[in-house]
């Protein structure tokens, strides 16, 4: 078993070509002037699943791949994406001819998940296929060995009721071959920089199951982060940084190819989700060295931002509906709201295609797989957040909340709509800290305690949507009663809901 560390980034055929022109200069060594020796490879590559694709439910990849007269079996495990820096595992055998041979996987993990799906679903099938030219070359850069492979080819689903079938691809893959990691940030880098190319966290697998699968996307939301009571407060940091990003880069992923509502409110969700971490964990990685992230994460936002307040205002409309909100004199409006959201997706996809948005998750990618904030908080300090516990620093936050949420919701203390509005950022906050540091505690205690916090952040959702709707029908010039007392029976029943929730014992008690 051996572990795969490579970066891929998207192109086009000319840029393919440039880039291959100047690799030719950046290949070389100031020791080594020969010329590089590029090798070009044709190859057919199989992906098997069973019929309802279990395999990809466990995140494992299943392919044969002809290069020249060998055939490869290779397994891999999804691993982790960081940007567009992959890191897996991989199990790779030549096999004598174009059929699977399980028995020679050796890791008895992957080989438990094998069996498991075949049993359960029936045999493997070929589901799809990457067919495509690979100019490949190994070369020296800033002291590591990094293979440069640049591939133009198709995907084809092979069911046959599919109608859109096929799909191109053009690609660059940088896969470290020995030396440091941030050799392969810096090559990507250099190349974004000089030729526009975007980082590129979808895999040919993954773009070969969406092509094939016809079955509807289902939204995927933020959940709790694995930890145990022993990670060290370091470890937390990464993996909450992780799901932030890993939630980011999954519904980009969705954006890129069309417009989708609930794939903006998701990547709001990971916005604050990731502006949440740097303040809990401001005490194990100090402020300044964010720094440089934090602005660049800003101007993120800003270029999303409009898009996230127009999708937000269509998802109110909506769901104002679902209480029995329907006004012909809104119709405008949200057909207005519609062809403006078209517009802004679309120029949020072009900015997606920037250099300057791609250095910039190169950048945080690159902090994070390295650990950079080591550097900004020196040995002794390092050593420190390595060796503390999570589960005492997660009391300490969550007990601290909690104190403010009392504050601020007690009962003794008399709240207008616009007060649980603006303090909505606060308990949307407290909610995601709650994910953050859930898997520490009882599953069920925490379910039930986290449940009645939920429905007053649902509940303060609702008022805000019946603030927009008001607003709105003024400016046509519109009334209704049903709107005032639906707000006032919200406040009596968030009252209620105050009281229930602060008279509970918290989780972490």
């Amino acid at each position: 078993m051996s572990i795969e560390v490579e970066l891929k980034l998207s192109a086009s055929a000319d840029k393919i070509q440039q880039v291959k022109d100047w690799l030719k200069e950046a290949g070389c060594s100031e020791e080594n002037s020969v010329e590089l020796e590029w090798e070009q490879k044709i190859l057919h590559n199989t992906y098997f699943d069973t019929k309802n694709h279990r395999l990809r439910e466990t995140d494992i990849g299943l392919r044969i791949r002809k290069d020249g007269e060998r055939y490869i079996q290779s397994v891999k495990s999804a691993g982790r994406v960081v940007g567009g820096l992959y890191q897996r595992n991989e199990s790779e055998h030549d096999i004598s001819k174009s059929e699977l041979q399980l028995e020679l996987v050796d890791e008895p993990y992957l080989m438990i998940l094998l069996e498991e799906a075949e049993e359960e679903d029936g045999p493997f099938m070929p589901i799809f296929t990457t067919n495509f030219s690979r100019d490949v070359v190994t070369i020296d850069y800033n002291g590591a060995q990094v293979e440069v492979a640049l591939d133009q080819g198709q995907i084809n689903c092979m069911a046959e009721d599919m109608t859109d079938t096929s799909q191109e691809l053009c690609e660059v893959e940088l896969e470290l071959k020995d030396g440091e990691a941030s050799v392969l940030f810096e090559l990507g880098k250099k190349l974004i920089e000089k030729f526009d190319l975007a980082l590129d966290s979808e895999s040919k697998a993954e773009r070969g199951y969406r092509l094939c699968h016809s079955a509807p996307e289902y939204t995927k939301h933020l959940n709790l982060v694995n930890l145990t009571s022993k990670t060290s407060a370091e470890a937390a940091f990464e993996s909450v940084a992780h799901k932030g990003l890993e939630h980011w880069q999954y519904h980009i992923k969705k954006i890129k190819r069309g417009p989708s509502i609930e794939a903006v409110l998701q990547l709001n969700r990971a916005l604050m989700f990731m502006q949440t971490m740097y303040s809990v964990f401001a005490a194990v990685i100090p402020r300044h060295s964010l720094i440089h992230l934090r602005k660049d994460w800003r101007e993120i936002t800003q270029n999303f931002s409009k898009l996230f307040t127009i999708a937000e205002e269509i998802n109110w409309l909506k769901n104002s509906k679902l209480y029995g909100f329907h006004y012909k004199e809104l119709e405008l409006l949200e057909e207005g709201l519609e062809q403006a959201f078209k517009k802004a997706h679309q120029r949020f996809v072009e900015y997606l295609m920037t250099p300057s948005y791609n250095l910039k998750l190169l950048r945080f990618s690159r902090w994070l797989y390295l650990k950079e904030w080591r550097e900004a908080i020196g040995d002794s300090n390092a050593d420190k957040i390595q060796k503390k516990e999570i589960y005492p620093y997660a009391t300490k936050q969550l007990q601290h909340l909690l104190r403010d949420m009392r504050r601020h919701l007690s009962e003794k203390v008399t709240l207008s709509k616009q007060d649980y509005i603006e303090y909505l950022p606060k308990m949307s906050r407290t909610l995601d800290i709650g994910l953050f540091f859930g898997c520490l505690f009882d599953d069920r205690a925490r379910r039930e305690y986290r449940r009645g916090w939920a429905d007053i952040v649902a509940n303060i959702q609702l008022l805000q949507q019946l603030v927009y709707l008001e607003k709105a029908l003024e400016a046509e010039g519109v009334e209704d009663p049903l709107i005032d007392d639906t707000e006032t029976e919200t406040l009596v029943v968030l009252k209620g809901m105050r009281e229930e929730a602060l008279a509970r014992n918290p989780y972490w008690n």
